[in-house]
C-alpha cells in the first residue's frame, strides 16, 4: 500500500469514527455520566436532555421504588439538582421518596444514589450495588423513569467514571473508553469491578462474552466451554441467536451466603448470576450448568418475544421444565434427579393451601405467588409434555411447542398479549386443552396419576410427601415413551463416545 493509500485508509478511518459518534449523538434522547468511587458505594450521576419530544415535560420526576420483591428503592436517592437548558435551576417538591414534581421542565439534572448492597440477596440480581471490588449496574433502577412518545424504547450514550484498575462488561454498543451507546435503557446492564477474567466466545454469528469474578471450584476454561455448549443446544433449538452480542457475567455474592444460593437476571442480552459455590467440583459444575441452562434460555424466551403482560408461568415454570429437559438431554443430569425435581415441585404446590391459577399467580408473583409460578408451572409444563408425547407416540414433544410460540411471537413481530398468544396455541392442540383448563386458568389440585401411568412412572407417598420412580416392570409402549422423555439418554451418549 503506498503512503497515500495509507492516508487515505486512516482519513477514512477517522471519517468514519466521526460519522458514528455524530449518528449516535442525533439518535440518542439523552446523555448521562455516572461516577463511582472505590471508597464509597455512593454515586454521583449527571444527566442531560437531547430531544424537546423527550422525558419529564409533564415535570413529574420518579425513580424506580419497586423491583423483584425489593421495595423503597427510591430512598436511595439524594441530592437532586434540575435546571433548564440555559443553567437555570428548577425548583421542585418532593412528594415521597423517589417521586418529585418541578415547576419547570428541567433537561439537565443531577443527584446521588446509594449503592450498598440490599440486606434483601435474593434482590441482588435484580438491583443496582456496588461493594468494594464488584458491582451490577442497572440503568432500569439508576436513572430517572423516562418517557419517550408512543412508548418508544429509551436510547442513550452513558460514560462511566469508574475507580482506577477497575472493568466494564456489557452487550451494549461500546463508543470509547467506558462509554456506551445504549438502545433500551430499561434493559441494559453493566458488570463492574477489578480482578475480573473474561473471554470471548464464538457462537455463530454471536459474541458471547463470559467474565467471571472471585475463585470457584471450577476452572474458568469449564465454564467458558459450558456456556458455549449450552448456547449452541438453544441455538440449535430456536434456528437462530438472538443477539450480536451476548454478556455472561458470573458474581459471587458481596457478602457470605450459605451454600448453593443463587439469584440470575437475563436482562435485554445481559445474563447476570450471582452465586455462592459448592462444595465439590461436581456439584459446582452441576450447578453452573443448571445456570446457564436456565438463563441462557431466557435470552429466546421471553426476552426475543414480541409479548406483553404477565406470563411468568410459562417463560419461568415452563423453562424450568425445558432447562430440566436439557440437563437430561446434555447428559448433566440422571433421569433420578429428573423425577427428584418434579417431586419436590409437586410437593411443594400440593402444600399450598389457597391455589390461585397460574395467570394470576404471574400476577402476583413478588407478593406471595413466586414459588407457586415455578413448582406448578413445572408440573404442567411436565404434564403438557407427557400428553404430547402420547398422542403422538412420541412424535411431538414441549420443544415443540417452545419453537412454535418463538417462530410466532418472535420480535419484531407485533406485540401481543402474552397469555392469549401463548394459550392460543396450546389450545390448538386438544390433548392440551384440559390441561390448560385444570392447572393454567383454573385451581385444581394436580392429579397426575393417568398421566404418570402412561409412561411408566409411580407416585409414592410417604407422610404426605410424594416421590416418583420409574416402574420396575415396564410396557413395551410406556418404555419407548420413557426413552423420549431422555429415560436412556446416557445409554446413548455411551454408545455416541465408543
Amino acid at each position: 500500500m503506498s503512503t497515500t493509500e495509507k492516508k487515505f485508509s486512516r482519513l477514512t478511518t477517522i471519517f468514519l469514527h466521526i460519522l458514528l459518534l455524530v449518528s449516535a449523538t442525533l439518535a440518542q434522547e439523552f446523555e448521562a455520566n455516572i461516577k463511582i468511587k472505590s471508597s464509597t458505594a455512593i454515586a454521583s450521576v449527571e444527566g442531560k436532555s437531547l430531544k424537546e419530544n423527550f422525558a419529564q415535560s409533564d415535570k413529574n420526576w420518579s425513580f424506580a421504588n419497586s423491583i423483584a420483591g425489593a421495595e423503597n428503592l427510591g430512598a436511595r436517592i439524594s441530592g437532586l439538582n434540575l435546571s433548564d437548558e440555559n443553567g437555570g435551576a428548577i425548583v421542585f417538591k418532593k412528594f415521597i421518596d423517589g417521586e418529585y414534581l418541578a415547576e419547570n421542565r428541567a433537561t439537565v439534572w443531577s443527584y446521588q444514589i446509594n449503592l450498598n448492597p440490599l440486606l434483601n440477596i435474593a434482590a441482588m440480581a435484580h438491583v443496582s450495588w456496588v461493594s468494594d471490588e464488584q458491582g451490577i449496574l442497572m440503568l432500569g433502577d439508576l436513572l430517572p423513569q423516562f418517557r419517550a412518545e408512543n412508548n418508544k424504547l429509551i436510547r442513550a450514550k452513558i460514560k462511566f467514571d469508574l475507580p482506577k484498575n477497575w472493568k466494564i462488561f456489557s452487550s451494549e454498543k461500546k463508543l470509547g473508553e467506558n462509554i456506551f451507546l445504549v438502545s433500551n435503557v430499561e434493559k441494559a446492564i453493566f458488570f463492574v469491578g477489578k480482578n475480573l477474567r473474561e473471554k470471548q466466545i464464538s457462537a455463530d454469528k454471536t459474541s458471547l462474552d463470559f467474565a467471571v469474578s472471585g475463585e470457584w471450584n471450577f476452572s474458568d476454561e469449564e465454564a467458558f466451554k459450558m456456556a458455549g455448549d449450552v448456547f449452541e443446544e438453544y441455538r440449535n433449538l430456536f434456528g437462530e441467536v438472538p443477539a450480536e452480542k451476548v454478556q455472561v457475567s458470573l458474581v459471587r455474592f458481596p457478602k457470605q451466603t450459605k451454600f448453593g444460593r443463587w439469584e440470575a437476571e437475563t436482562r435485554g442480552a445481559n445474563l447476570t448470576i450471582l452465586s455462592s459455590d459448592m462444595p465439590f467440583k461436581t456439584l459446582s459444575l452441576q450447578r453452573l450448568h443448571e445456570q446457564l441452562r436456565h438463563e441462557l434460555f431466557h435470552l429466546w424466551i421471553p426476552n426475543n418475544l414480541a409479548l406483553t403482560g404477565n406470563y411468568d408461568w410459562f417463560y419461568e415454570g415452563f423453562t424450568v421444565y425445558g432447562s430440566l429437559k436439557t440437563g437430561l438431554r446434555t447428559n448433566q443430569i440422571r433421569f433420578e434427579d429428573f423425577l427428584a425435581t418434579l417431586s419436590e415441585a409437586y410437593n411443594i404446590d400440593n402444600l399450598q393451601t389457597q391455589k390461585v391459577s397460574l395467570i394470576d399467580a404471574s400476577k402476583n408473583r413478588w407478593s406471595g405467588s413466586n414459588s407457586q409460578v415455578y413448582s406448578r408451572g413445572m408440573i404442567a409444563a411436565f404434564l403438557c409434555d407427557v400428553a404430547l408425547l402420547r398422542e403422538s407416540k412420541g412424535k411431538r414433544q414441549i420443544t415443540d411447542i417452545f419453537r412454535e410460540i418463538y417462530t410466532k411471537h418472535r420480535v419484531p413481530r407485533e406485540p401481543q398479549d402474552a397469555n392469549t398468544a401463548i394459550l392460543s396455541v396450546f389450545e390448538s392442540y386438544g390433548e392440551l386443552r384440559p390441561i390448560v383448563e385444570k392447572y393454567i386458568r383454573g385451581t385444581g389440585k394436580i392429579d397426575w396419576q393417568a398421566d404418570l401411568e402412561t409412561i411408566g412412572i409411580e407416585a409414592e407417598e410417604t407422610n404426605s410427601f410424594t416421590k416418583l420412580s420409574v416402574k420396575a416392570k415396564l410396557k413395551n409402549r410406556q418404555r419407548d415413551l420413557l426413552d423420549k422423555l431422555g429415560y436412556n439418554n446416557w445409554r446413548k451418549v455411551v454408545r455416541e463416545a465408543k
